[in-house]
Formats: C-alpha cells, sequence, structure tokens
C-alpha cells in the first residue's frame, strides 16, 4: 500500500470510529440532558479547544524546523563531498585519484545504503563509518606528501569536520522523536476534542455526524503531519538523496575535465 494510500486509511479509520462513538453517545444520553448544559458545554469545549491546538500547533511548528534542518545538512553533507573532489584538483594525480575514489564509494553507501535503510526507519547501516574512515585516510595520506602546511590540506580538513558534522546531524534528526509523554498527551488531547463535540444537543443527526467528522478529519491530518515531519527520511515526504546523487554523478563526470573545458 502507498503512503498515500496508508495517510487515507488512517484518516477513514479515525473518522469512523469518532462517528461510531457519536451514534453510541446520540443513543444512550436523552437530547433534552444534553439541551440543559450546551452552554455550559460550549464555554469549556472552548478552552479545550484552544489548550489543544495551542499545544498541537507548537509541536507542529517545531517538527516542521527539525524537517528543514533534516533537509539543510543533506545538502551540506553533499556540498562537502564536492568541495572535497574539487580541493583534490591540485594534488597529485595520484592522490586526486585516491580522494576521489574514496568520495564515490562515500556517496555510493549514502545512497544506496544509508538511505535506503533510514527510509525504512532503520540507522544501524549509518553506524558503518568505514567509508568515513578511508575517506580521512586519503586526505591524511595526501596531506603528508603535500605538507602539513598546505592550505589544500587545510582546507580539506575543514571540509571533512563540515562533512562529519553533517552526517552526525542528518542521523540525529533523524532518529529524533517526538517523547512518548508529548505522543500521549496529542493521542488523547485528540480522543477528548472529538468526543466532546458529542455533548452539544444539535438535533439534526446527519448535521452533527458531518461536524464530528469534519473535526476528526482535522485532527487526524495534523497529527499525521506532525509525524511525518517528525520522521524526515520516512514517509510520502521523505528526504530523498537528490543532492548526493548530483554530486556523485559529477565527481563520476570528472572535475578537472570540465574545468579545462570551461
Amino acid at each position: 500500500m502507498s503512503g498515500f494510500g496508508a495517510i487515507a486509511m488512517v484518516i477513514v479509520a479515525a473518522v469512523m470510529l469518532a462517528l461510531l462513538g457519536l451514534a453510541v453517545v446520540r443513543r444512550s444520553v436523552p437530547h433534552d440532558r444534553l439541551a440543559r448544559h450546551t452552554d455550559v458545554a460550549g464555554y469549556v469545549y472552548a478552552v479545550i479547544g484552544v489548550i489543544y491546538a495551542v499545544i498541537l500547533a507548537q509541536v507542529v511548528v517545531a517538527a516542521w524546523e527539525e524537517y528543514r534542518d533534516a533537509r539543510a545538512v543533506a545538502a551540506d553533507e553533499a556540498n562537502a563531498v564536492l568541495n572535497l573532489a574539487r580541493l583534490a584538483q591540485v594534488l597529485s594525480e595520484d592522490d586526486r585519484l585516491r580522494i576521489e575514489t574514496a568520495l564515490e564509494a562515500y556517496a555510493t553507501n549514502v545512497i544506496d545504503v544509508e538511505w535506503p535503510a533510514m527510509a525504512e526507519g532503520q540507522f544501524g547501516p549509518t553506524l558503518e563509518t568505514s567509508s568515513v574512515h578511508r575517506l580521512w585516510q586519503a586526505v591524511n595520506d595526501a596531506g603528508v606528501r603535500a605538507g602539513e602546511r598546505n592550505p589544500t590540506y587545510a582546507a580539506s580538513l575543514d571540509q571533512l569536520a563540515l562533512l562529519d558534522e553533517a552526517r552526525r546531524n542528518r542521523v540525529l534528526l533523524g532518529e529524533d522523536a517526538l517523547p512518548e509523554p508529548m505522543t500521549l498527551t496529542l493521542l488523547i488531547g485528540a480522543v477528548i476534542t472529538v468526543a466532546f463535540s458529542y455533548l452539544f444537543a444539535i438535533e439534526d443527526r446527519w448535521l452533527h455526524g458531518l461536524m464530528t467528522a469534519a473535526l476528526a478529519t482535522l485532527v487526524a491530518l495534523l497529527l499525521l503531519l506532525e509525524f511525518q515531519l517528525e520522521t524526515p527520511f520516512e514517509g510520502v515526504a521523505a528526504i530523498e538523496p537528490t543532492a548526493m546523487e548530483l554530486v556523485r554523478a559529477e565527481i563520476a563526470a570528472g572535475l578537472g575535465e570540465n574545468g579545462d573545458q570551461s
């Protein structure tokens, strides 16, 4: 089942459960009894709605910021790989080839191994750092031959540090999840917000059902949105390794050749 199909199923299930609860309340609680307390229920419901809306909005905004950060660090990681390849162009032929080979291996591992694993919520492959170590070794070996005070070597070390930082941040942002107490609060708040709409004495049951279904749909959509943003490398809006793919293709095409042509 596609991601959008799963989302539709969740929303339909949420609406059906909400309507089932409404039907039970309307059947078991007399309409006159609800009518006597509609005014008070309205005031209480307004307070509940505002509190839940504020909490949910803050969580969604925070999740959106983390999603944007995940996109940014993925681009930063790819940029560091490309910058290292460009810096290697001024080194000797052997050192350049070693570094480019290590960079291509690193990019291939990120694209073909780590990214599919992250899409499944598995971050074990990201702990395998052999490709990173080989890249560091290639740069350090080139630095020894070029001289430790060589500006290219110093700049390469800076880019390697940026690459390591972006890689760690990518993994951390992908693994970070909403704390369980907050998840429980959001779910309980959603149930209370929808269930409280049952207490209004609306004579037209179809209109009451439509209002409840609309409320349940909106709450379910926002919760699903929050979940998607909290898992930036999974789901229908998963971040793709597009930047790294472009960098790998550029390195494979030959940066020195492109530079000579220009």
